[in-house]
């Protein structure tokens, strides 16, 4: 019997990556896609209280989708509360446009944070996200262009993947109620790189902005990381090592 999931992300209806994400998932489950109507990066668990947010059903290459003038979480609440007629067997959200690592990091995440609101709900829940160089990600975030021949091989390359390893992972009871399996895949992916269990990384938080010439600030990110080595490796030591690599993150209860 096939599975029933809730697909959101971070990036947008406009994300080049959602296409040959969803589409691939279609064929191996019943697909309902609720995500936002813009990008969300870096948004975190945020909900939109002030706002009044207007849903509306969208074509999507036949698929079921609608967008949502609000933040990932937004999404995924109003899908589960609202949209879907009955509960999914699991929220996915993904497939991101950069990789999604190390923790406290993690939760601001708009990627992970869809997930979050799925474990929230008792729901199994997974984020998928893919690092890339840089050249690629700022072509595909920022101008959502056409994604080139050869990074389309490596984005269907991880969605096969994905999907392959949803359905192993419901089956067997992989994810927990109130955990979120997050699973990043390496720069030009593709299925002879490994796969690995891993922990995530523990980022040294520190000043994330410049200061700019008119005495603003702007945002910069770069990920620092503090000392420890667990005996399992983390996520940015497996993507420096070009492996796929999930961890488990346990986000309600003990």
């Amino acid at each position: 019997m096939r599975p029933c999931l809730l697909l959101s992300n971070d990036d947008g209806l406009d994300s080049p990556f959602l296409p040959v994400f969803a589409k691939t998932l279609a064929g191996v489950a019943d697909l309902k896609i609720v995500v936002p109507a813009g990008e969300q990066s870096w948004i975190g668990r945020a909900y939109s209280r002030h706002a009044e947010l207007a849903v509306e059903r969208r074509e999507f290459f036949g698929l079921d989708c609608h967008t949502v003038t609000g933040t990932p979480s937004d999404c995924v609440n109003i899908a589960l509360g609202h949209l879907c007629e009955k509960m999914p067997d699991a929220v996915v959200s993904g497939l991101n446009i950069g990789q999604n690592v190390a923790l406290p990091i993690l939760w601001s995440s708009g990627t992970f944070a869809a997930a979050v609101e799925g474990a929230g709900w008792g729901l199994p829940a997974f984020a998928f996200s893919m690092r890339l160089e840089k050249v690629y990600y700022e072509f595909c975030r920022l101008r959502h262009g056409p994604v080139p021949e050869s990074l389309l091989r490596n984005i269907e390359a991880a969605a096969g993947h994905a999907a392959e390893f949803l359905l192993e992972a419901l089956e067997k009871g992989v994810c927990g109620d109130g955990e979120v399996v997050n699973v990043n895949y390496p720069e030009k992916y593709t299925r002879r790189n490994a796969f690995l269990k891993c922990v995530p990384a523990r980022a040294a938080l520190k000043s994330v902005y410049v200061k700019s010439g008119d005495g603003k600030y702007k945002f910069s990110y770069s990920i620092g990381l503090s000392g420890g080595s667990p005996k399992e490796p983390t996520d940015v030591e497996c993507l420096e090592k070009s492996a796929a690599c999930y961890s488990k993150i346990r986000v309600v209860g003990d």
